[in-house]
């Protein structure tokens, strides 16, 4: 909750609008920018340590660990106060921040970071949460438009600024610049908010549900990761057979369960699952095109590592510019639809071109593409969270935004790892790089093509006050 002030639309306090925007953005940036800023760290973290086999789990560590605390978090919150579990949010993720720069060996480094991303989880899910209390529904697509921008900016950003900190400092100042930063976001959310009072429940944690759901999401990374290396193998039936059991194992305890740790019952309505199917979506086109881009533009048009990297700048323009219009289009007129299946359709029909013509197309003009591929996802991606917190009850609404984010990072995930595999298994086979990352865009465009359908199905329903 925020302090009392003169208020914006009945609902926001105009005084304090700016500068719980301040608090959130930076929180939410934060959070974004520890999924990449350790990528171009790695190679001085595995020499530091002398631990190229195991480095890895450095970023894994955060990303998982991240995915899995999202609905947690919310679920939490929805207990305890949102503004409680950002703040705790917030501490944790400082903590932690400072054992990975102090960290002995790569093993409390892994650890230290598996922590973090807990951390993490709060400050991308909470502020969504947050500006659901305090922001009518209509408004809610305008306000977390400067959210979603800055976590798409803070996505690609993130591997520039942890190699120049690497290269002017060390790899310790990727973690040490989370402290004062930190703080200062620490700061602003002790005293711009207020915590309401706490859920009285008598009801237990749900436990059992957040080791099934850590259980089945890192068996479903694992499958993702050995299906594109090793094919039909042993080791890829055993990955996907515990996937399945860990799912299904939880879906039954879910339904079961007095106090599930996803909120079931919003679940069961058509508006959240489509939205939750097209996070999934937006989270594996969107990522997926993120990673592949620079290696794709370096091998189809021999650009320099720093050229293909700026070839992300128009993806994110596009994110920017998509997320902040549909939102303020929204407030102004209160159609929403238009925009998951418009932004279905922009985006899967970018991915066409650039698999049937990107090889043949210049710089710019694949600059052009790639804006419009961004402005197809952004478009819809902070609408939909904005749609299943509609649909949810007020004492779900935190559990709801957090198990969305966890879709959606959960499909990134997936994305990123069989995509990765669709361009080793096409050069493995010979084929040229315009030829392998051809199937690596038209795969994206099949998932938006799903999306469309999903989209087109979402119930037509008006947003609440």
């Amino acid at each position: 909750m925020l302090h009392p002030g003169p208020t914006l639309e009945g609902t926001v306090p105009r005084s304090r609008l700016r500068p719980l925007m301040t608090c959130l953005v930076l929180t939410t940036s934060l959070g974004a920018l520890d999924q990449t800023v350790v990528a171009t760290a790695l190679p001085t973290i595995a020499t530091h340590f002398d631990a190229v086999g195991s480095v890895a789990w450095v970023l894994t560590a955060y990303l998982l660990s991240m995915s899995v605390a999202m609905p947690v978090v919310g679920t939490l919150a929805d207990r305890h106060g949102t503004v409680r579990v950002l703040r705790a949010s917030v501490v944790l993720f400082v903590l932690a921040s400072l054992v990975c720069a102090a960290a002995p060996s790569i093993e409390v480094l892994a650890a230290a970071r598996a922590l973090q991303g807990v951390g993490g989880a709060g400050m991308l899910v909470m502020p969504q949460a947050l500006v659901a209390e305090v922001v009518p529904a209509r408004d809610r697509a305008a306000v977390l438009g400067p959210l979603g921008a800055v976590f798409a900016v803070a996505t690609v950003a993130g591997p520039l600024l942890g190699g120049w900190l690497t290269d002017v400092g060390s790899w310790h100042w990727v973690f040490w610049i989370n402290v004062p930063v930190g703080g200062v976001a620490l700061v602003l959310a002790c005293t711009l908010l207020r915590a309401g009072p706490r859920r009285r429940t008598a009801e237990r944690f749900d436990v059992a549900g957040t080791a099934l759901l850590a259980l089945g999401t890192s068996a479903l990374a694992w499958s993702a990761a050995v299906l594109p290396r090793d094919g039909w193998a042993p080791v890829t039936a055993g990955a996907l057979v515990l996937t399945v059991v860990a799912v299904a194992a939880l879906v039954v305890h879910q339904l079961r369960s007095s106090a599930p740790l996803l909120p079931v019952a919003v679940l069961r309505t058509r508006g959240v699952v489509l939205s939750a199917f097209l996070a999934a979506v937006v989270g594996f086109g969107m990522f997926g095109v993120i990673a592949y881009v620079p290696s794709w533009v370096q091998g189809v048009h021999g650009t320099s590592a720093t050229t293909s990297g700026v070839l992300l700048l128009p993806v994110t323009a596009g994110l920017v510019l998509g997320v902040n219009t549909s939102g303020q289009l929204v407030r102004r007129t209160g159609r929403w639809r238009r925009f998951p299946v418009g932004g279905c359709a922009l985006a899967g029909t970018a991915a066409v071109v650039l698999a049937t013509a990107g090889s043949h197309l210049g710089l710019v003009a694949t600059a052009g593409v790639l804006v419009a591929f961004g402005l197809g996802a952004g478009s819809f991606m902070a609408l939909l969270v904005v749609l299943a917190q509609d649909a949810a009850p007020p004492q779900a609404v935190a559990g709801t935004t957090g198990t969305i984010a966890y879709v959606r990072e959960t499909g990134a995930t997936l994305g990123t790892a069989l995509l990765g595999g669709v361009v080793a298994a096409g050069l493995a086979a010979g084929a040229s790089y315009g030829t392998a990352f051809s199937a690596v865009f038209l795969t994206v465009a099949g998932a938006f093509a799903l999306g469309l359908v999903a989209a087109l199905a979402l119930p037509r329903t008006t947003l609440g006050p």
